[in-house]
């Protein structure tokens, strides 16, 4: 699929245009910690692939094609993170940062077998992973 790195930027963006503010090169870098010439040139090469478009010193915006891969890997997180935080009661803040790394840094086959053992786990208590109930 993409590269860790490259999943770490979908993500930020996701997270930081989930309500429809708009995101520019400055959030994504603070978000990442990183300095803005280097998520500028992440953010290129991210275009390149048809993922976001991105204005001169504008702002960044998904594609069709890349909200749909952002949402599947914010999917994929949700999934994680309800692993983490019901499954294995992680604390909420070790949670999130587990999830975000183990989305970007696991194999697509240990992914996909978490969100199995999560799905399985909530129809057994017949409640959504989403919830967090």
């Amino acid at each position: 699929m993409f590269s860790s790195c490259k999943k770490r930027y979908l993500f930020a963006i996701y997270e930081l245009g989930f309500d429809g503010r708009e995101v520019h090169c400055k959030d994504i870098a603070r978000s990442l910690g990183i300095k803005c010439p280097s998520a500028s040139k992440m953010l290129k090469a991210i275009a390149l692939e048809g993922l976001i478009d991105k204005e001169y010193y504008g702002t960044v915006r998904f594609t069709a094609r890349g909200v749909r891969i952002a949402n599947e890997l914010y999917t994929r997180y949700l999934l994680l993170y309800a692993f983490f935080s019901e499954t294995l009661q992680v604390s909420p803040e070790n949670a999130r940062r587990d999830a975000i790394f183990s989305l970007c840094d696991l194999s697509e086959e240990s992914i996909d077998k978490i969100s199995g053992v999560t799905l399985t786990a909530a129809v057994k208590k017949k409640s959504s992973p989403f919830s967090g109930d």
